[in-house]
C-alpha cells in the first residue's frame, strides 16, 4: 500500500488514541475470557465468551478505521502493552461478586477514557470509532448478575461498596498514569483535569448503577 502523503500523515494524538483504544479491546477480551472461567452458570459463561469474542471483533474494527487515517493500530498498540502495571496483582477478587464489579468498573472508565479521546479526533473518524468503543454489554450483564442480591443483602451491597471505591481509586490513578507517559494523549484538547472529571463521573454513574454507595 502508498503511504499517505506527508500533509495527511496522522497526528501523534490520532496514532496515541487509535493505539490505546486497541489496546484496550484485547486488554477486555483476554479479562471477559478470564471471568467466563470463573462464572458459576453455564449461561454466565457462554455469554462472556461472546462478549470476549465480540471485542476481537471491535479490535478488527478499530484497525479497519486506523488504516483509513493511516496508523498502523498494531504498532500503535504495542507500547501500551503492560501499561496498567500491577493492577490485577493489587486486586485480587476473591469471589464471583468481586469479580464482576471489578470488571465492570474497570473498563467501565476505560470505556470512559476512550469515549473522550474520540472526542478530539476529526468528526467523522471519532463518530465511528465512538460507536464501536460504546458497543459492550458488560455493564448490563453485570447489573443482571448483582442488582437483586446487593438490594436485598445489606452486608454484600457495603462490602462491595467498599471494594468498588477501592478498585476505582486504583484504576483512575492507573489512567492518568497512562497520561503522564503517553502525553501524546494530551495534545487533542483535553487536560489532565478534564480527564480526570470524566473519569469521577464515569465512576459515580457506574456505582450508583449497582446501587452501592459512592
Amino acid at each position: 500500500m502508498t503511504p499517505p502523503p506527508a500533509s495527511s500523515a496522522p497526528s501523534s494524538f490520532t496514532r496515541t488514541a487509535f493505539g490505546l483504544i486497541g489496546f484496550a479491546c484485547t486488554l477486555a477480551c483476554t479479562r471477559y475470557a478470564k471471568d467466563a472461567d470463573k462464572a458459576p452458570t453455564m449461561v454466565s459463561r457462554v455469554e462472556l465468551q461472546r462478549m470476549s469474542a465480540a471485542k476481537v471483533q471491535a479490535f478488527e474494527q478499530v484497525a479497519d478505521l486506523a488504516q483509513e487515517v493511516g496508523v498502523d493500530v498494531y504498532a500503535a498498540a504495542e507500547p501500551f502493552t503492560g501499561a496498567l502495571g500491577d493492577f490485577d496483582e493489587r486486586l485480587r477478587p476473591v469471589d464471583w461478586e468481586e469479580r464482576l464489579v471489578k470488571t465492570y468498573l474497570t473498563f467501565g472508565l476505560l470505556t470512559d477514557f476512550s469515549m473522550a479521546l474520540t472526542n478530539s479526533l476529526p468528526e467523522d473518524v471519532g463518530l465511528r470509532l465512538l460507536e464501536v468503543v460504546s458497543q459492550d454489554r458488560f455493564g448490563g450483564f453485570a447489573a443482571n448478575e448483582l442488582l437483586e442480591d446487593i438490594a436485598a443483602q445489606r452486608q454484600l451491597a457495603a462490602r462491595m461498596g467498599l471494594w468498588g471505591r477501592r478498585v476505582v481509586g486504583e484504576e483512575i490513578g492507573s489512567l492518568l498514569r497512562i497520561l503522564a507517559r503517553s502525553p501524546e494523549l494530551l495534545e487533542g484538547g483535553m487536560g489532565v483535569e478534564q480527564f480526570h472529571a470524566v473519569l469521577s463521573a464515569g465512576a459515580t454513574s457506574r456505582m450508583r448503577g449497582l446501587g452501592l454507595r459512592v
